[in-house]
């Protein structure tokens, strides 16, 4: 009989990947499977598709392991977990789920300039400890507060100024929501063509230099692999904040650690790393300035139910010899 492996550690249950399945394609196994290596080789033999997370790392020498093996599908909008060459070269075909949390990160990123611009967490706290009104800012009279004082005021953010970094559905969905904040949006995106006047298109460092916020939505890749160094860092405004909804080895993390603790950066917002999950002693988890999440902006009541099924429809797709929008390999 043929089989399909599901492959995941991120979700529970896989009920609606099993209903769409069982409907669609006849006398099929489904086989759900954690990350081991001995289980999932187990079941190696008649494996015509396997459903999969995007933490999980097929390689060629998997690949050749399952000889009948014919398409992959893999939970999420990014596939660097597989060695798409390889799987182009056995014929084995590979599909992403682009788009089904398009909203959820965009939301995000338009939280995460509120919450720095109203200083929503710091006063937070300060309610809490029991100030209130000009005080929870500071107990100096405000027509005597200092530079630094003054700095911690909260900013109106109409007006501002936010650069997006990758422009694709996400960034332009940041660019919309954010415009109807009355934000001035600028973006960088090589892949945008540059022939004739692109409203809002600038060069990474002039965006940089007069970025309030700066958003990152770009996709990773040769490019885009620390993009943000210690030079780009550098050209950032120290009043600026990061927000990283996209990868996190766009950034060069050695590099943002310094300028948050040099003072060369206001603060950060970081739901991605470059390593993760992340090291209890990592700098970053003990510093006011930056808000962390657990790579975990893409879930929503929605959105895990349009990945499940988008995943899922994507691998019959390519089970059918059909060409779903997130194949990156199909002829």
């Amino acid at each position: 009989m043929r089989k399909i492996l599901i492959i995941d550690e991120e979700f529970n249950q896989h009920k609606i990947e099993r209903e769409i399945l069982e409907r669609e394609l006849e006398d099929i196994e489904i086989i759900e499977l954690n990350y081991s290596m001995e289980e999932i080789l187990k079941h190696r033999e008649g494996v015509i598709g396997i459903l999969v997370q995007i933490d999980f790392q097929i390689d060629k020498k998997f690949m050749d392991q399952f000889p009948a093996l014919r398409a992959i599908s893999v939970y999420g909008g990014g596939y660097n977990n597989i060695d798409v060459k390889s799987a182009t070269a056995l014929g084995i075909k590979i599909s992403r789920s682009p788009n089904y949390c398009n909203h959820e990160v965009a939301e995000y990123v338009i939280a995460m300039i509120l919450n720095f611009a109203k200083k929503l967490t710091y006063l937070n706290k300060r309610a809490r400890q029991g100030y209130w009104g000009a005080k929870a800012i500071s107990n100096i009279p405000i027509d005597e507060w200092s530079v630094e004082e003054m700095d911690i005021l909260p900013q109106r953010v109409h007006g501002s100024t936010l650069f997006i970094i990758g422009y694709g559905r996400i960034g332009e969905l940041v660019g919309r929501k954010a415009t109807a904040l009355g934000m001035r949006v600028l973006y960088y995106d090589p892949n945008i063509p540059t022939t004739g006047n692109v409203e809002g298109k600038v060069t990474l460092e002039d965006g940089l230099k007069r970025a309030d916020f700066i958003a990152i939505t770009a996709s990773l890749n040769d490019s885009s692999f620390s993009l943000l160094n210690s030079k780009n860092i550098s050209y950032i405004k120290k009043t600026a904040y990061i927000i990283n909804a996209a990868r996190g080895k766009i950034i060069e993390e050695s590099a943002l650690i310094s300028a948050l603790k040099e003072g060369k950066l206001r603060g950060a917002a970081l739901d991605v790393f470059s390593s993760e999950p992340l090291n209890i002693d990592n700098p970053l988890l003990n510093m006011d300035r930056v808000f962390v999440t657990p790579h975990s902006i893409y879930i929503s009541d929605k959105s895990i139910m349009d990945l499940k099924y988008l995943a899922t429809n994507n691998l019959i797709s390519m089970l059918s010899n059909g060409k779903p929008e997130g194949c990156v390999n199909c002829q």
